[in-house]
């Protein structure tokens, strides 16, 4: 039963003393809100702490800023913050825009920002700013626009929409980042507000779904990427992507989608890695004072509104830093950081030892919200300051508090923004990169800071330097800085001079960052230097994880065979899933190369088995049936099953079976196909044996009726196993058999037995039923006969029923199951509400109540659930009234990841379930039953968010006043245990 969930959770007020506070229920409006008062700008840097040895500089303070929320350098030296001014609703609460872009100015260069300068106002929302050739590009929603002051005044006159579509909605969720990539993209957080990116210049058009996304401005190109950030998007120095969420401050993105998308028959894993050691919503230790809130505290001390995730690229710090993450966190007036070091392809990252119980940067003044973190040219970390009382969208602010706290805007007025640095290390000067010739933009390219290093290699890139060659190439060879090596490399690549005996060389480099680069640009000579492809397959054995996934990658650029032989090896020795997920990236032009490699020992990827269905590769599927025929040591033969059932199904999602290779392929495939009779036989063999090993028949399970013979004897044996004495995995089994055997006779088969059926055996029962039209009607067939058995139904699958992709299965499902209701739910809930109002709820019957009702859908912290909505533990309003307002109208507040989705497919099923990822080729829909389907998109035929909450209205139906007061007292009462397990 998913209830709103907070995009941030905020310490609002201080209590008069008499107010009392509860520890697990929210804290109602008390007659009288002590407000802290806002600092001055010098009482509040005097109020912030730093680690011993270093310093904080106010680098700039109202009225020269106001409402900063990020920042950026350009090539001039001057920095550039963007305000949201018009932040949460508008300048007059109804919209009106009040966005800036100002530009600070150091005149006397000794690092002071003394001028100030209004550059464009009236922007809407605007969330990131970026110096682009003689302007800045700057993300307001709708547009990305380019700015430019033409007459020379300081404001800017030009204005130009180089992209529009970014979604609209909640300021906290809009698109955000533009951040230069090595391979001169720059790289965007999509932010979860969706979006149809359109390019006024090239007409690319891009529905981004939820993903990030990447953008060629003077192009017009946009494409997708792996990864959902909210806000901030940042890369090492290396070419890895970090992002994350308001409860997960750093996230890895291990693959890159623009691959991916090549290979329509990749189903790749989840890219997105959580990084830190204490995932999710970690301890955080601020040093402001705790203050109440109107809601419940337990949400205190913990990631609520990370945000800003950055790497540092730099040494001024000192070698400590080097690498590390810095992430802000608004709502406990922090900055956090973490020690980053490699695991595998992906990250792991740990506190650093002096700062377990405290942060890098945390002030004592409430009104301190820091939202971005970024290292600046001269070495030092800026730290950008909104300055808000309330940092909370109203959205999420009840209307009472709203009413209490009043002015939701108050320090619009205010903003400041710090830097750090060593109280024994000197600033470095900040360049005029613009000013500078080619040889001087090379030397900078040796800067020890990212930030130089991105401007003097856009510098040459727009200068089409070829006079920067000679330089560049000998620092691509001889700088003791690998990061240098790299943009070096890079940035002769950018301007089209890149060398194949150069890049030989890098391939040989010592290290691997560089040797991941070369092997990536590689690909721009996989057409016409074929010497390089020795040296690029030599690389599988590579010792670093981050050159083989590349070199995954990158052979799909290559035609001749020596490269799938290449990938084969690769894929064999491989026990990354990303790394296989890269190389199958590249199989689509090697797949038939690949599965000749392959032996009976090897596994075969799913990816293999859906390119030579998709492409109907002949003899790479004589080749698989033989694999799969061929007898193996021992007698498990569960690998065969398995792989034997994956190539049934792209068959069949391909229009093709093996009696259609029987018939088409020639007489060696007709042998195939009869030698891989004996799978079948052996699977009924195993199935039917009931004392054996469950894994060994749960795989046998799934191929019967699936043969091109003793179909009837199969579905017999199918039927048998359906019933409370077969081992509850072999049930289900049967059961997801039964779903590609369209058989007018399985919903008899499968209701038949309803009585027996175990819980989880019923979920995915009636998962298999609302997969078919006629399926469905069967099943409502039965409950208007059996109206008992309606309430045997969960309501996530009276949801799934009543939002079907067929209307006439959705129409009579909602007669059927009597889900019409009162449209006025709010005269639903105040009767509801009057009626618990006298009522003293019992904790252990509501635990009872929890199991179920709220289980199956809902995990509790530690304890045992579904995950197909919000962990329970997370809730940070736990009076009775608003829960009891949010079960029983589920619809009113809710986030879009646990929206009810459907899918049709291609072969006529229908799928119900939590959009749960994203990737360029497929979907992920974590069903009902809480197992993750992934569908390819071309398997889709169409996929439908219901725009509702996956839990129905009308739950009062189901329970009692009494019951539901029981709830609530326990999911309170519980949310504070798990709370204080927690550590707090």
């Amino acid at each position: 039963m998913p209830l709103p969930f907070l995009c941030s959770r905020i310490p609002i007020v201080m209590l008069a003393a008499a107010v009392h506070v509860v520890g697990y229920e929210a804290v109602p409006p008390p007659e009288k809100v002590v407000l802290p008062p806002p600092l001055s700008a010098e009482d509040s840097l005097a109020a912030i702490m730093v680690p011993e040895g270093m310093r904080v500089e106010l680098v700039a303070a109202e009225p020269a800023v106001r409402d900063p929320i990020d920042l950026a350098w350009g090539a001039d030296g001057r920095m550039w913050v963007v305000e949201m001014g018009d932040y949460p609703l508008g300048l007059d609460g109804q919209g009106q825009a009040g966005g800036r872009i100002v530009v600070l100015e150091s005149t006397k260069r000794e690092g002071e920002y003394d001028r100030a300068m209004v550059f464009a106002e009236g922007l809407r929302f605007p969330t990131s700013v970026l110096p682009w050739r003689k302007g800045v590009l700057v993300t307001t929603v709708p547009d990305v626009l380019y700015l430019e002051d033409t007459d020379g005044d300081g404001r800017a006159d030009l204005t130009k929409v180089v992209f529009t579509g970014l979604g609209e909605g909640n300021q906290q969720h809009l698109t955000n980042g533009l951040q230069w990539g090595l391979d001169g993209w720059l790289y965007m957080a999509n932010g979860g507000s969706r979006g149809t990116i359109v390019s006024p210049a090239s007409g690319e058009t891009l529905d981004i779904g939820q993903r990030d996304l990447r953008i060629k401005p003077d192009e017009g190109r946009v494409e997708s990427q792996s990864g959902r950030s909210q806000y901030g998007r940042s890369r090492d120095d290396w070419g890895n992507w970090f992002g994350g969420n308001n409860s997960n401050p750093v996230w890895h993105y291990a693959l890159q989608d623009h691959y991916l998308r090549r290979n329509p028959q990749l189903a790749p894993p989840n890219s997105t890695v959580t990084v830190p050691e204490i995932p999710g919503a970690a301890p955080v230790y601020p040093v402001s004072e705790t203050l109440a809130r109107f809601n419940s505290p337990q949400g205190f001390n913990h990631f609520t509104s990370a945000c800003g995730v950055m790497i540092y690229r730099d040494t001024l710090l000192g070698p400590d830093y080097a690498g590390n993450v810095f992430v802000a966190e608004p709502v406990h007036n922090l900055v956090h950081r973490e020690l980053v070091r490699p695991a595998g392809v992906t990250f792991s990252s740990r506190r650093a030892p002096e700062e377990l119980n405290s942060e890098f940067f945390a002030s004592a003044d409430n009104w301190s919200r820091f939202t971005s973190v970024r290292a600046g040219p001269d070495g030092a970390l800026y730290i950008v300051d909104m300055y808000r009382l309330v940092i909370e969208h109203p959205k999420w602010i009840p209307d009472d508090w709203q009413k209490q706290l009043g002015d939701l805007r108050a320090g619009a007025d205010r903003g400041r923004i710090y830097r750090v640095y060593p109280r024994d290390a000197a600033l470095r000067p900040v360049p005029r990169l613009d000013q500078e010739d080619t040889t001087a933009l090379v030397v900078a390219l040796e800067s020890p800071s990212g930030v130089v290093r991105d401007l003097a290699q856009q510098q040459l890139l727009w200068r089409g330097a070829k006079g920067a060659v000679a330089g560049l190439e000998r620092l691509s060879r001889k700088s003791d800085q690998p990061q240098t090596r790299v943009q070096a490399l890079c940035s002769l690549d950018l301007i089209g001079a890149l060398r194949p005996a150069l890049l030989a060389d890098a391939l040989a480099d010592a290290h691997p960052g560089v040797r991941r680069q070369a092997v990536r640009l590689s690909e721009g000579f996989a057409g016409s230097n074929p010497e390089l492809l020795p040296i690029l397959i030599a690389l599988v054995d590579d010792p670093d994880a981050t050159v083989r996934q590349q070199v995954g990658y990158s052979l799909g650029e290559w035609t001749k065979p020596a490269a799938g032989v290449a990938l084969a090896r690769l894929v064999q020795s491989a026990e990354d899933p990303f790394i296989v997920a890269a190389a199958m990236s590249s199989a689509r032009p090697h797949a038939g190369t690949i599965i000749a490699q392959l032996t009976p020992a090897d596994a075969i990827d799913r990816t293999l088995i859906e390119i030579a269905a998709a492409t109907q590769d002949l003899p790479a599927l004589v080749h698989l049936l033989r694999l799969i025929s061929a007898p193996r040591p021992g007698t498990d033969r569960s690998s065969s099953f398995r792989t034997m059932a994956q190539l049934l199904d792209s068959l069949s999602r391909n229009d093709s079976s093996l009696e259609r290779l029987a018939a088409t392929g020639g007489e060696i495939m007709q042998n195939a196909v009869a030698g891989a009779d004996k799978i079948f036989s052996a699977a009924r063999d195993v199935a039917s044996l009931a004392g054996g090993a469950i894994e060994q028949r749960v795989a046998a399970v799934a191929l019967l009726g699936r043969g091109s013979r003793r179909q009837a004897e199969d579905l017999h044996i199918l039927a048998g196993l359906l019933t409370p004495q077969s081992a509850v995995d072999v049930q289900l089994a049967v059961v997801a058999a039964m779903a590609h055997l369209d058989q007018p006779s399985i919903p008899e088969w499968v209701l038949s037995g309803w009585d027996g059926h175990g819980a989880k055996v019923r979920v995915a029962v009636l998962d298999l039923l609302a997969s078919r039209p006629k399926w469905a009607n069967a099943l409502l067939d039965h409950i208007a006969a059996d109206p008992a058995m309606l309430s045997q139904i969960d309501t996530a699958h009276q949801a799934a029923l009543t939002h079907h992709s067929d209307p006439g299965v959705a129409a009579r499902a909602s007669l059927v199951l009597s889900t019409s209701l009162d449209p006025d739910r709010q005269k639903v809930i105040d009767q509801y509400l009057a009626g618990t109002r006298p009522l003293i709820g019992d904790r252990e019957r509501g635990a009872e109540v929890y199991r179920l009702l709220c289980a199956a859908c809902h995990k509790f912290g530690s304890l045992p659930g579904g995950a197909i909505g919000p962990d329970l533990a997370s809730l940070n309003e736990r009076s009775t009234g608003h829960l009891i307002t949010h079960i029983l109208d589920p619809n009113r507040a809710v986030e879009s990841r646990y929206v009810l989705y459907t899918a049709l497919t291609n072969d006529g099923r229908t799928l119900s379930g939590m959009l749960s990822g994203e990737a360029g080729n497929s979907i992920t829909l974590l069903g009902l039953d809480g197992m993750e389907q992934v569908i390819l998109r071309s398997e889709l035929r169409s996929l439908t968010s219901t725009g509702r909450s996956l839990m129905p209205d009308g739950l009062e139906g189901a329970i009692d006043a009494q019951a539901m007061v029981d709830l609530v007292s326990y999911i309170a009462r519980a949310a504070e245990n798990e709370s204080s397990d927690g550590g707090e």
